[in-house]
């Protein structure tokens, strides 16, 4: 199954019928930019009878012309500006599921089994790093909890226990895209809900994040493994590292949301935009209205657009048609996490005829594995 389904093609199926994306409504920013695109091409329609009707107060077109290239400007510093957050958010995202698939791979080969214990705790070690990834999904949208459907099955019941015994911590709001077209988002058994909005520059604080918390739980596993002799020394540093390594791409993802456009950034390109935009049908021509009204009307739309498209794409983390599919990609995980549940490791112990799933326990009937070169073990604090 290929899970990254980013179509390249500037063509979309509908009906039996392949339509060009110049007819496409869902994904653009038509029904964000409406009512001001409406508001400037009615107050154009005013101007041009004024115009006509008294044509000594037209100015020179000329004059639009040296604005529109400083408005120009202004546009493309912020539409770049917010495509960078975009990429960024991809390139992270890419690294986050790079970084968890080798880690799943990474324990499930080289961590042995000599016990009951050992067999349980590899496993849900397993099944923390896929819950980590999905955690890391919430918390970017603002979504505490682990009433989510999609942590069935991964967390244990003693985590749920520790989680559910810390102070209640509230919903801090979700963070789709920062326009007006996000979806009620299904939850999966019928139930929908509107996804909450919040202002830019969110900064958590309180009560340690969930992934932080998964985090801790893998740093907990390394050290059992290490201490009770279950990996080698070299891929117990490696162990460590790719674990720093997610907490360093969750921290890159907080830093795309904490750092807002600059407010008089943003003051200023709206000032200037409709500014232009009200000084515009004054250096038209006042002969004709209706090519005065279109002329509005084309220059309002693609201009106010422009700036809504950088306020859809600059928060990606959310449910909007523009925002990543994270929840594709924490289905990748998935796929991963279910191959290596499914799959004796190299040096797993002897299980039952029914292998573990996400919903099934372990049962172990004898204790087996391979064994690791003497002298080749990771050894304890004490240097035992």
């Amino acid at each position: 199954m290929i899970i990254d389904t980013a179509n390249p093609s500037n063509v979309v199926s509908a009906f039996g019928l392949v339509w060009p994306d110049a007819l496409r409504v869902h994904g653009s920013v038509i029904r964000i930019a409406f009512p001001p695109v409406l508001f400037m091409t009615g107050y154009g329609v005013g101007i041009a009878f004024l115009i006509k009707a008294h044509p000594e107060y037209a100015i020179s077109l000329t004059v639009m012309s040296l604005i529109s290239l400083v408005l120009s400007l202004l546009l493309v510093f912020r539409t770049n500006s917010a495509y960078d957050r975009y990429w960024e958010g991809r390139k992270i995202w890419q690294d986050l599921k790079v970084s968890s698939r080798n880690l799943i791979r990474s324990i499930w080969v080289t961590v042995m089994e000599k016990s009951m214990d050992d067999c349980t705790l590899k496993r849900q070690s397993l099944k923390n790093i896929a819950a980590f990834v999905i955690s890391v999904k919430h918390y970017l949208r603002g979504e505490d909890g682990l009433e989510y459907a999609d942590y069935d099955g991964l967390l244990s019941p003693e985590f749920r226990i520790q989680h559910s015994t810390r102070s209640a911590v509230g919903n801090y709001g979700t963070i789709p895209a920062s326009g007006n077209n996000s979806p009620e988002a299904s939850t999966g058994d019928g139930l929908f809900y509107q996804a909450q909005r919040i202002p830019e520059g969110w900064e958590r604080s309180g009560e340690t994040s969930l992934p932080t918390q998964l985090l801790y739980e893998l740093q907990k596993f390394a050290e059992h493994i290490q201490d009770n002799h279950l990996i080698h020394v070299q891929y117990y540093a490696s162990l460590l590292t790719s674990i720093n390594s997610l907490a360093t791409l969750v921290g890159s993802c907080e830093r795309i949301l904490s750092t807002p456009i600059p407010l008089a950034y943003r003051i200023h390109l709206h000032h200037a935009l409709y500014l232009y935009l009200l000084v515009l049908p004054w250096a038209l021509d006042f002969k004709s209205v209706p090519k005065t009204v279109v002329i509005q009307f084309v220059v309002s739309f693609m201009m106010i657009g422009i700036d809504c498209i950088s306020r859809e794409i600059q928060n990606p983390f959310g449910y909007d048609a523009n925002d990543l599919p994270l929840d594709d990609y924490c289905e990748s995980i998935l796929i991963e996490l279910n191959f290596a549940l499914n799959n004796r490791a190299p040096k797993a112990i002897t299980i039952e005829e029914e292998e573990d799933t996400m919903q099934n326990p372990v049962t172990v009937v004898k204790v087996g594995g391979g064994s690791a070169p003497q002298g080749a073990m990771a050894t304890d604090a004490g240097g035992n």
